[in-house]
């Protein structure tokens, strides 16, 4: 019997775990959110690596620009995913224009081919949705993670031998000046396996429709590949009840604006799934509220949809829910189901008792109306705190001052607490 990826490779009473704190912003959200474990007690133990732009600085200013051993990912961190059960980062920063530099996330996920790309939306108490009539969303996106136009295969300018590849580059010989062009590459294999594990979570989880977002009427080639591998993988689970519907990715769009309570799982390419997770985010409390996971056979890494807000980099003002929802999804990969379920109680009760104190200020801004909202917002850790004490209401004191101290310590963010490029 195929193993269940969705889940840890192996069964442990006590799991060794990667934290990375990612870059600005990130450092205040991992801090939040291992605060928050810190309440539970967990059966885990930590091991810090470092990647993102933090890296790309520190490799910069070891080896010298321009040197083809400076990374956003050093070796060290590769090491420690590939030696622990499971991966925790925070938000990264990526840099346009920056010439050599490369995409931490990209090259793990291909590195470690990490083909799911699993991004849950379901609405929150206390935050609700910006539709009429507050539908219930409860949808998990099922997006292919390491092909499509993200699998890096570029061109500027186009060789003149490529425009002999295909008739329609005739076209853009002439008059157009320099070409790029970037690849959309769909393998048979890439396909099938993003379709079957949503298939298969839908199955384990009793949820009973599958949406696949295409543009086959379009996009022939690859999106066509795509249409049939779902149509013919849908028909093997007919038995256990779930109903597979195939459409445009557009019309997708509007209908989770329009009817988001008719979907539940929903599959797509790379680039689409993407937009499409990004849209459903927002009709659940927006990235601020998004966890996601990037898991393949022998690797997960859970990371949050949020951005690393370099603006308010350690001022401790960004919300810390979506790092402790990834941190909540990593728990169920690990099989902690229960300890899982409770970081999401306990943060619904924070949100919907909205006492002063405990909510950061896009929570106060966009969902409260709070017109003094910025002198009323939380802190990272303040509202962290909450939940940690919803989990723990012993949680306090000593204890808390201590727990708060530790992991401050475990998230520092000064060049001589990052780990990676040793001589």
């Amino acid at each position: 019997m195929a193993r269940n990826i969705m889940k840890v490779k192996e069964t442990k009473d006590r799991y060794d775990v990667t934290y990375m704190a990612g870059d600005d912003s990130g450092f205040d959200m991992m801090e939040g959110a291992l605060l928050v474990l810190e309440a539970m007690n967990l059966p885990i133990n930590w091991h810090r690596a470092d990647l993102g732009w933090c890296m790309w600085e520190k490799s910069n200013k070891k080896f010298g620009e321009g040197d083809p051993r400076c990374n956003t990912v050093p070796p060290e961190t590769i090491k420690s995913i590939r030696d622990t059960d499971a991966t925790l980062m925070a938000a990264i920063t990526s840099k346009a224009g920056v010439k050599g530099f490369k995409s931490a996330i990209l090259q793990m996920r291909q590195l470690f081919d990490l083909y799911i790309n699993i991004r849950p939306a379901k609405k929150l108490p206390g935050i609700g949705t910006p539709l009429a009539k507050d539908p219930d969303i409860d949808i998990v996106m099922f997006r292919e993670n390491t092909e499509d136009l993200y699998a890096a295969v570029e061109f500027f300018p186009l060789p003149k031998e490529m425009f002999d590849l295909h008739k329609g580059m005739d076209r853009f010989r002439e008059g157009k000046g320099d070409v790029a062009v970037s690849w959309r590459v769909f393998s048979e294999q890439g396909c099938e396996r993003i379709i079957r594990a949503a298939f298969e979570y839908a199955k384990a989880t009793g949820r009973k429709t599958v949406h696949c977002g295409n543009k086959a009427n379009v996009i022939r080639q690859t999106d066509g590949m795509m249409k049939r591998k779902f149509l013919e993988i849908a028909k093997e689970y007919e038995q256990y009840g779930i109903k597979a519907y195939e459409e445009n990715a557009d019309a997708t769009a509007m209908w989770l604006i329009k009817n988001p309570q008719d979907y539940s799982v929903v599959v797509a390419s790379n680039v689409f799934g993407d937009i499409l997770s990004d849209e459903a985010s927002q009709l659940t409390g927006g990235l601020g509220f998004a966890p996601s996971g990037n898991i393949g056979v022998d690797a997960a890494i859970f990371e949050p949809s949020s951005g690393s807000v370099p603006k308010y980099a350690h001022q401790y003002k960004v919300n810390p829910s979506a790092m402790i929802m990834t941190a909540k999804m990593m728990l169920e990969y690990l099989g902690l189901d229960e300890d899982a379920a409770k970081i999401e109680k306990a943060l619904g009760e924070v949100l919907v008792e909205n006492k002063p104190g405990t909510l950061t200020y896009d929570v106060l801004r966009d969902f409260r109306g709070d017109p003094d909202w910025e002198k009323n917002a939380a802190s990272t850790i303040e509202m962290a705190t909450a939940i940690a004490q919803k989990l723990n209401p012993e949680f306090k004191g000593e204890k808390l001052a201590a727990a708060k101290e530790k992991v401050h310590k475990m998230c520092a963010w000064d060049e001589a607490s990052l780990i990676g490029f040793a001589d």
